[in-house]
């Protein structure tokens, strides 16, 4: 079994610019190619445009235009040894609120990794190719799009992999690494960008810090988008003591959990505390005045009303036997 290893977990795709590209790793359980270090690929994440019966090829219209040769992945070997190493290509899916990765499930958003084939030394476009690669070297490999009439809407996902193989002994070849190159397509036709808050809150009150803000959002549509959260708490009088903010990578059919935490806050206070999130053009966003009250304090304080109230009532009671001897 596979064991998939992500170098950092946010998003590898470049959802309309908003994240950084980050290469995806795979290890096969070889010490040696740990972090499947030895071959780098670029870009790591590109999007494409996906047209009902267009061809994805060299620098077609649609193909990447911030690279040279268009639709095409570079592959460096980075070692002092001559490998051989295969291209092929997998679904990419992105489940859970953790964004957990799969390469091998395949649903209605992965059907672009069956509509890329790849170059061969031959010129062919095939599913899956062989390469010789020197140290030092680099080497283009050019892919090929071919998007069906009946292309559904929204978003496509697939990861193009650079595999090393490595020659042993007997007649078996094995794999020990890989790196891969996420491709994110987005259709021409019915594209529908929706989300949904489905949970909000946060605290009004408490004996103690930390602070704690929660919500959970939704992707309802059929593409991937970017839902923005913020928590930003203030003292009674407007200074700034704390904010959080970030971005969530949100993908089709998939709810996630916003949780932030203010863990420093102080002993005692009344604060102006805001939290807001952003989801597809949808947003919800409160004000509260949140108080901090430690137990000691809340008994002195209950202790001192009650005080307060007794010494009231005493001189309420007090004026009236003055007011009834005065009648006398």
């Amino acid at each position: 079994m596979r064991k998939m290893i992500l170098g950092v977990a946010s998003a590898l795709l470049m959802l309309g610019g908003a994240f950084s590209a980050i290469p995806v790793y795979a290890d096969e359980g070889d010490d040696t190619f740990a972090s499947a270090n030895i071959l780098q690929v670029a870009p790591s994440a590109v999007r494409v445009t996906l047209d009902a019966g267009e061809v994805l090829e060299g620098n077609a219209e649609h193909c990447p235009s911030d690279i040279p040769k268009g639709c095409v992945i570079q592959v460096t070997n980075t070692g002092n040894t001559t490998y051989r190493y295969r291209v092929y290509t997998t679904p990419y899916v992105v489940k859970g609120e953790d964004n957990a990765l799969s390469f091998d499930e395949v649903t209605s958003y992965t059907q672009l990794s069956r509509w890329i084939t790849i170059r061969n030394d031959a010129g062919e476009y095939v599913k899956e190719a062989q390469f010789t690669i020197g140290p030092n070297e680099s080497q283009t490999i050019s892919y090929r799009v071919d998007v069906p009439e009946d292309i559904p809407g929204g978003s496509q996902y697939a990861v193009i992999w650079a595999q090393v193989l490595s020659d042993g002994s007997d007649a078996s070849i094995q794999t020990v690494g890989q790196i891969g190159s996420v491709i994110t397509g987005r259709s021409t036709g019915d594209t529908n960008e929706a989300g949904e808050i489905l949970e909000y809150d946060f605290q009004k009150f408490a004996f103690s810090g930390p602070l704690t803000a929660h919500a959970a959002i939704k992707n309802t549509g059929n593409t991937d988008f970017a839902a923005h959260y913020s928590y930003i708490a203030k003292t009674f009088f407007g200074k700034e003591l704390f904010k959080d903010e970030g971005m969530i990578p949100a993908y089709p059919g998939t709810t996630y959990k916003v949780d932030t935490t203010w863990e420093e806050v102080p002993f005692f206070g009344i604060f102006q505390v805001e939290f807001k999130i952003t989801v597809a053009g949808e947003e919800r966003s409160e004000s509260r005045i949140v108080i901090v009250m430690p137990v000691i304090m809340m008994i002195l304080f209950i202790l001192l009303l009650t005080i307060i109230i007794v010494w009231i009532i005493i001189i309420i009671r007090k004026r009236k036997e003055r007011k009834t001897r005065k009648l006398v």
